[in-house]
């Protein structure tokens, strides 16, 4: 990174943040940094839209009034975005602050209070007392106009509400039920029926994804990334031009070749000239065409990179580039007779230019348009390689349906909430693919468990299992002498109130009729 320190001085002077200021700064002169838009802004540091649009609202007030303008302006609003990661101090609110009407609000968002048939069932399930919420009802609204159902009569609409109203109470857990061993039993037992298989085609090219028995292994373990990361990138309906871009292929090939990651050698062929002390790189125009480059541009992006002196065969279209270690300059050629570079700078170099990005954003190392949609006639990009908070950023990417199956990833750019409903959706799609019907509510419970504490936890002995109260169901987890040992020296003790520790005292559970104490009172005489 060749660094304008004046551009970067006067950027700082505006007011925006040392690190913003070094990456605009990045061999560019303060009259092409001025022009920039938000979203190239955005592209460039790093960023999100909205801390973009501050320091283009900055940059275009650079005139000396807008300058002390500028200063007055707290450079908070410049900062990076805070890590979702940031533990901040919890604060009580007082009863008499609750609004519950705003909280209803939110609550029924995407609820059409408006609906006819909405009201319509909503009176009734009054009527018949049953518990029915808002969105139990919003659903069945959806089901009945799925079918075609526009009007209901009287009817029919106590026949929909009393029948949804039995099967909720037919669903709902009894008191003191082992939820934790059915929801085990549930998906241990098709588990083991699952396929070993590892790999499964998933629609993109020469690419396998993880499934089956494994896939489930790397969800509940927690895994920070998956062995095959992914996403499916969707777009917005226009882009910046207000031209449709979503049903335009060539506009989401553009848009998937600047995702993808170029580096030197999807491009080029790198030969080592040992005599020579050189390195040579033969330009694949062929390649370059499906990555939308030239090689002028691949010329200027390594000199920027290695901050060398790239010698090309022709200026305007250079077909093969050579690049010396240690010159710098075109001057310093005259110097190379006396004082040659060495065989290991020669290798270092070779191994610097393999792995240089050239293009496209980081981790995501395939990227290829899928569709068009029967209905919509969309076109949707399917990567291999996962990179959610740069890609939700990316000019013409439309974040709300851009979807990742890293739920690490899911977790830090959009909370634990969205993770929680992550580990439902892939373990779901994962055991619909193998064919194993599974109760979702027992999938819930995994969900839950493993994001009851605010972060997504594995369920082993680093992560739930390792975190009980009992100091026994610790113990027959893993490490059993550790824990016992840990326990006795500081005196902890277990109440033994879960399944696992009951069972190794050897009496009965605190579950089912184990629960129920029974006493026999004798009549009076």
């Amino acid at each position: 990174m060749v660094v304008k320190s004046a551009t970067k001085k006067k950027l700082m002077d505006l007011g925006i943040e040392e690190e913003y200021a070094h990456k605009l700064a990045d061999d560019k002169k303060w009259d092409d940094v001025k022009i920039l838009t938000s979203s190239q802004i955005a592209q460039i540091c790093g960023t999100d839209s909205g801390t973009a649009t501050k320091i283009f609202e900055v940059m275009a007030g650079s005139s000396k009034a807008a300058q002390r303008a500028a200063a007055r302006i707290d450079k908070t609003l410049l900062r990076r975005k805070a890590g979702p990661r940031r533990t901040s101090k919890r604060t009580t609110l007082p009863i008499q602050s609750y609004d519950s009407e705003s909280k209803m609000i939110q609550i029924l968002r995407d609820v059409d209070v408006e609906s006819e048939l909405f009201s319509q069932l909503t009176d009734v399930s009054v009527k018949l007392n049953a518990s029915m919420s808002p969105r139990i009802i919003n659903d069945l609204v959806n089901a009945l106009i799925a079918r075609g159902e526009v009007k209901l009569t009287p009817a029919k609409a106590k026949k929909v509400i009393t029948a949804a109203n039995e099967h909720l109470i037919s669903s709902r857990v009894d008191p003191h039920e082992a939820v934790g061993i059915t929801t085990a039993q549930s998906i241990g037992e098709p588990g083991t029926q699952m396929t070993m298989r590892t790999f499964h085609y998933a629609g993109v090219a020469t690419v396998n994804v993880t499934q089956g028995l494994p896939r489930i292994i790397e969800i509940v373990d927690a895994r920070k990334v998956p062995n095959t990361p992914t996403m499916r990138i969707y777009l917005d309906e226009t882009n910046a031009k207000n031209k449709p871009l979503r049903t335009n292929e060539k506009l989401v090939q553009e848009i998937a070749a600047g995702l993808e990651t170029t580096t030197t050698r999807d491009i080029a062929n790198i030969d080592v000239d040992i005599t020579q002390r050189h390195i040579s790189l033969s330009l694949n125009t062929a390649n370059l065409r499906v990555k939308k480059m030239n090689g002028a541009e691949v010329r200027d992006k390594l000199s920027r990179a290695l901050r060398l002196f790239v010698q090309a065969d022709n200026e305007d279209k250079p077909k093969v580039l050579k690049i010396i270690p240690g010159i710098a300059k075109e001057e310093e050629l005259a110097t190379l007779s006396s004082d040659p570079p060495t065989y290991t700078a020669l290798l270092q170099l070779e191994e610097k230019i393999k792995k240089l990005r050239l293009k496209g954003l980081p981790d995501i190392m395939r990227a290829n348009v899928q569709g068009p949609n029967a209905e919509t006639g969309e076109y949707y990009i399917s990567t291999i390689g996962s990179n959610l908070s740069k890609v939700s950023e990316y000019a013409g990417v439309d974040r709300g349906r851009t979807y990742t199956n890293n739920i690490t990833e899911i977790h830090d750019y959009l909370g634990i909430e969205a993770a929680r409903q992550a580990i439902i959706n892939e373990m779901l799609l994962t055991l619909e693919g193998a064919g194993l019907d599974v109760d979702v509510r027992h999938l819930l419970m995994v969900a839950d468990v493993m994001t009851s504490e605010g972060e997504v936890r594995a369920i082993g002995r680093h992560g739930v299992s390792g975190t009980k109260h009992s100091i026994l169901a610790r113990s027959a987890f893993e490490v059993t002498v550790t824990h016992l040992l840990r326990a006795g020296i500081i005196g902890e003790r277990d109440e033994l109130r879960g399944v696992t520790e009951n069972i190794i005292v050897g009496q009965p559970v605190a579950l089912g009729t184990g629960s129920v104490d029974l006493f026999y009172i004798p009549e009076d005489a």
